[in-house]
């Protein structure tokens, strides 16, 4: 599933090709990636002759803010779920399969939501006062747009007894973290994934607060991960660079790079956690 730092990527890449020109149509070619809306029309009329004034994100959604004759500005939001892509064509030849909604930009180039597992979507929405989708408000902070409320929510982290791990996953805490950069952070503080919230001292909370940011923005610059689906690529294709630096997710059996111990995969409430037991306590 793209996380923080790919759909970064992916909000970067879409602002350089879509910011200041307008939709000239929008087709939706699969009713599950509008599930939102009862109607394909409810979707696409909407967005005819939109002019895309900006786009933002929060987490692992994009708000794409768009202004029309017709209305005031509104927003599409986009959220890529397990292999959600979203990628710019020259030509309707270059559209690949499992391309889902499609959007002609006035420069008669394309834009393709591709999405071959159908967990992601896009729907319509209102702006809120900071300029974002309404729907995210109910997001927690997000580590890179808000780093000034990343201490509140690892603050009210520390009063739980969860294990630490599924407090980093819920997005209404901290949003944009997904369980591959979660095993990563948590490998850069030293910290197991099941240790309680709570037992963190104020140390550990500190060695926290300096990975969430270091990891993601380390992230950011090589252009997200692409792990060996390549199920990510971002607007042209291309893939990302950080799995290559990945120091715990994946490298199950393979030599620890901070000390002597092995990395191991423990199977927790669903999902595959990767860590040293050695250095992570």
């Amino acid at each position: 599933m793209p996380e923080l730092p790919e759909v970064e990527t992916l909000r970067r890449d879409l602002f350089t090709v879509m910011v200041g020109k307008s939709i000239r149509y929008a087709s939706a070619l699969n009713r599950r990636s509008i599930r939102a809306h009862s109607t394909f029309a409810d979707f696409e009329e909407p967005l005819s002759g939109t002019l895309v004034k900006d786009i933002g994100r929060k987490g692992k959604f994009l708000s794409i803010t768009l202004e029309s004759d017709r209305q005031s500005e509104f927003a599409m939001v986009a959220h890529m779920g397990m292999s959600g892509q979203m990628r710019h064509f020259a030509n309707h030849e270059e559209v690949p399969k499992h391309t889902h909604v499609l959007f002609e930009l006035t420069d008669s180039s394309l834009i393709a939501f591709i999405d071959p597992r159908t967990f992601g979507q896009l729907y319509l929405d209102e702006l809120d006062s900071s300029g974002l989708a309404v729907t995210l408000s109910r997001l927690g902070a997000d580590p890179i747009s808000q780093p000034e409320l990343l201490g509140r929510a690892l603050a009210q982290c520390a009063t739980s007894g969860v294990g630490i791990k599924w407090l980093l996953l819920d997005q209404s805490r901290i949003c944009g973290i997904g369980n591959m950069y979660a095993d990563e952070i948590l490998f850069r503080a030293g910290i197991r994934f099941d240790r309680p919230g709570r037992s963190l001292d104020k140390e550990e909370l500190s060695k926290l607060a300096r990975a969430i940011p270091e990891v993601l923005n380390e992230a950011i610059v090589l252009r997200g991960s692409s792990l060996k689906d390549l199920q990510y690529r971002d607007v042209v294709g291309g893939i990302g660079g950080f799995q290559t630096m990945h120091l715990a997710y994946g490298r199950e059996g393979l030599d620890c790079m901070r000390c002597n111990g092995i990395i191991e995969r423990i199977f927790s409430k669903g999902r595959s956690s990767y860590l040293c037991s050695s250095c992570q306590r």
